[in-house]
């Protein structure tokens, strides 16, 4: 593949230590400005479980200067999308419309972002529509056991948190109790603004800092924190069409060098439809429509992880195909062929991924908060072409222990389909 030296950030440090990044796009019309605020699930303590996500919701419900609709129509007469989203690590305020418009983004974007309202009467509002996502959310065990799964591998770290809270927390949610946590949060050297489109750096650092150098404070560094021992089988009795089963281990951290030999891994197992499990548990034998794994790294740790939706008569013999699996990464690793093939598969994918100057904007907003740089392309497959079969066998070896694994399962069912997780 040819080389890629993208994305070329510029890079502003206010005095605050709020941080500005662009990246020019010259030959799309859309541009992409986000602000990223390091607050979400893993920086809540148990009490405030879910007010990051809260407070991403609020942030729509009106300022000094508009009310919820005219945020709303005031991008919909450009063509403007406004959204948010809330994860564990940060949170995501971002708008994308036409470039010629960028003030207009600028002005409702900053504006949702300093001077929400964060009236009690919408507080207890939107409590009630939190409520019915987190009822939504757990009526969906397809997407609730992701959550239920890292919060079992992760015991005790804080990564492990909901992020939508639970419903005893989003109760006891007041102004007092947001204000506090978003003062100890949003604070500058915790922001970062990214912006992605036919911009010129310099103005757009001008047009920001007046808005943005009035905050102060300071971040208290969360400290890195270890997980207890994970929870080994979790059945979560539910009444289900399926059942759904989740089985790996804790991972790499997004700055661990074993994370790229295990994103290999990943996609060797299950990352697309010539993965193994695809091909064995889908293809060859029938047992579930949906099977893959994934891998989710984070500052200080990581979750790897396979995933099967099935009849509950099928969730054994899954389970032992996935753990002889790997077992097999364990004492063969990968063919040259599956890993020249999931080279260029990454590779491609991660290219195809960015583009759009919304991608772009997330990229380096992301690349930032977790590498304090923004990391180019050609940085990543540097990465990916060092990885050679003994290191896959290396980390699986290191990760895929048995005393490592754990297994979490919903539906209607009532007891695990296998005493042990051994591979």
């Amino acid at each position: 593949m040819m080389p890629i030296n993208y994305p070329q950030a510029k890079k502003t440090i206010l005095d605050n230590g709020l941080k500005i990044i662009t990246e020019t796009i010259t030959n799309l019309r859309a541009i992409t400005i986000g602000i990223l605020v390091g607050a979400g699930a893993a920086t809540e303590t148990k009490e405030e479980a879910g007010i990051s996500h809260f407070i991403e919701h609020m942030a729509f419900k009106g300022t000094k200067k508009r009310n919820p609709f005219e945020i709303a129509t005031t991008l919909d007469e450009v063509a403007g999308k406004i959204n948010a989203f809330t994860g564990k690590e940060y949170t995501c305020y971002y708008v994308v419309i036409l470039d010629t418009h960028h003030d207009i983004a600028v002005d409702v974007l900053t504006d949702i972002f300093l001077n929400s309202n964060f009236a009690p009467g919408d507080i207890e509002l939107e409590k009630g529509v939190v409520l019915e996502e987190v009822k939504m959310y757990e009526d969906t065990p397809d997407e609730n056991i992701h959550d239920v799964f890292t919060s079992a591998v992760l015991h005790g770290h804080p990564v492990g948190n909901p992020i939508l809270g639970h419903e005893e927390t989003i109760k006891n949610f007041s102004r007092k109790s947001i204000l506090n946590y978003r003062d100890r949060l949003y604070t500058p050297d915790n922001i970062i603004i990214s912006i992605a489109g036919d911009v010129a750096h310099k103005k757009i650092v001008s047009e920001l800092t007046p808005l943005f150098n009035k905050l102060s404070g300071k971040i208290k560094k969360r400290t890195q924190q270890r997980a207890a021992a994970p929870a080994k089988i979790e059945i979560i009795k539910k009444t289900t069409e399926q059942a759904h089963l989740c089985l790996g281990s804790r991972g790499p951290s997004m700055n661990d060098s074993n994370r790229y030999p295990m994103v290999i891994l990943d996609n060797v197992l299950g990352g697309n439809m010539s993965s193994r499990l695809f091909q064995e548990v889908r293809e060859k034998r029938g047992l579930a429509y949906s099977v893959f794994s994934t891998l989710s790294p984070y500052t200080d740790t990581g979750v790897f992880y396979t995933y099967a939706g099935c009849a509950k008569e099928s969730a054994k013999d899954i389970i032992n195909i996935i753990l002889a699996e790997m077992a097999s990464f364990k004492k063969e690793g990968v063919s040259k062929k599956e890993l020249a093939r999931s080279k260029e598969y990454i590779k491609g994918t991660l290219v195809l991924g960015l583009e759009s100057t919304s991608s772009r904007m997330n990229w380096s907003a992301r690349s930032e908060f977790f590498h304090d740089h923004v990391v180019t392309i050609d940085e990543i497959f540097g990465e990916i072409d060092k990885v050679t079969n003994d290191d896959i066998i290396e980390v699986a070896n290191l990760y895929l222990k048995e005393k490592n694994l754990s297994l979490t399962m919903i539906g209607d069912i009532e007891k695990s389909p296998v005493s042990k997780l051994s591979c």
